[in-house]
């Protein structure tokens, strides 16, 4: 269980698990790490009859309903490559005691070419998800390696490969890590294990240097030199430096799905915790706690589906949302003054572990 979900079940009753949807939202499952429920649900839906894999977001390990006919690709090569659009990771079958260490992930450039990456796993050697994630812009990618025994930043543009000179076990990479890499490819914040009490670090990855993050709290985004920091159900935003210090902001009322910091530096977007699909979104004030504005989002599909992101923002007026549905997973940019989105995305169904820039897995 994540924290997010622990808290809030002294706040509702659970929903119930075949109600994938509205669980997305009540429960908030598997928020960051394994696999959206919504996406879960999208792919599982519209994809099995086709034999694309999906894993459940309840799961420590993926469970398929199969893998076939996914494109080999070439590995990812020490060169430029440009910027990336996603990251997925390539199906995996299990049964009990079977291995997925062959399952990698693959990245998706701009220009619509695939690569896999041999050196980044899908899953550890005891079965649990191993993040990657994409700068903002595209050009950076983070993962772990558990050959180097430390996370590697990879520069797409200059083809250049960075460890970080902090060491790390592939065993503090536990159910639910957590994992954003700045723009500029120094700093990561990571967060080892979700529903546990063992603090997550900020880490610079040319000195091997780390601040420790306490473990009530879970990183959002990573955005000029900043980590955005939340605990849930109280409502605490802490907008950190990457070198430490400032203090959490309390908010009236119970959020989930926090963006990014807005380029007026004040206002974050999040998603009200309700029962049901949301598909509104809650502008704060990041400064003082403040509830600034509910905007209702228009122009969404038609479907049983529900926000599960948002940002990164695309101005002071626009921000990106992932929408998860029935019928597939898109990101929109929504107007945050009218509410009304247009579509800038379509992501292939057969993408479990969807990872966007800026923003952590599935999301």
């Amino acid at each position: 269980m994540t924290r997010l979900r622990d808290a809030l079940g002294d706040l509702a009753e659970q929903a119930p698990r075949v109600d994938l949807a509205e669980a997305a939202i009540a429960g908030h499952l598997r928020r960051r790490r394994t696999g959206r429920v919504v996406a879960a649900l999208a792919t599982a839906t519209a994809l099995a009859a086709g034999g694309a894999a999906v894993t459940l977001p309840w799961t420590s390990t993926a469970i398929s309903v199969a893998a076939q006919g996914l494109e080999k690709a070439p590995d990812l090569p020490a060169t430029a490559v440009g910027p990336l659009g996603y990251a997925y990771q390539t199906p995996c079958v299990v049964k009990p005691k079977v291995d997925c260490s062959m399952s990698h992930w693959r990245v998706v450039t701009r220009s619509g070419k695939t690569y896999r990456l041999p050196d980044a796993p899908a899953h550890s050697s005891t079965g649990f998800t191993m993040p990657v994630s994409i700068s903002r812009d595209g050009r950076m990618l983070a993962y772990y390696d558990p050959r180097e025994g430390a996370h590697v930043v990879h520069d797409l543009e200059r083809g250049t490969r960075t460890v970080s000179r902090l060491r790390l076990g592939e065993d503090r990479v536990g159910i639910g890590s957590l994992l954003f890499v700045s723009d500029d490819g120094r700093h990561l914040a990571f967060d080892p294990r979700e529903g546990s009490k063992e603090p997550g670090m900020v880490i610079d990855v040319r000195t091997g240097e780390k601040v420790e993050v306490p473990g009530q709290f879970e990183p959002v985004s990573l955005k000029d030199g900043v980590v955005s920091l939340v605990r849930y159900v109280k409502t605490d935003l802490w907008l950190m430096p990457v070198t430490g210090g400032g203090r959490p902001v309390r908010f009236d009322g119970t959020f989930i799905r926090f963006g990014e910091l807005s380029p007026d530096g004040r206002t974050v977007a999040a998603v009200r915790h309700q029962r049901g699909l949301a598909k509104e979104l809650t502008l704060l004030d990041a400064k003082n706690g403040r509830t600034l504005r509910t905007v209702a989002i228009h122009g969404l599909p038609d479907d049983r589906g529900a926000v599960t992101g948002t940002g990164p923002w695309r101005g002071s007026g626009e921000i990106a949302i992932t929408y998860s549905g029935t019928t597939g997973v898109r990101t929109f940019a929504v107007d945050v003054s009218s509410g009304r989105a247009r579509l800038l995305e379509r992501f292939p169904g057969n993408r479990p572990g969807l990872t966007l820039p800026g923003r952590d897995g599935t999301k």
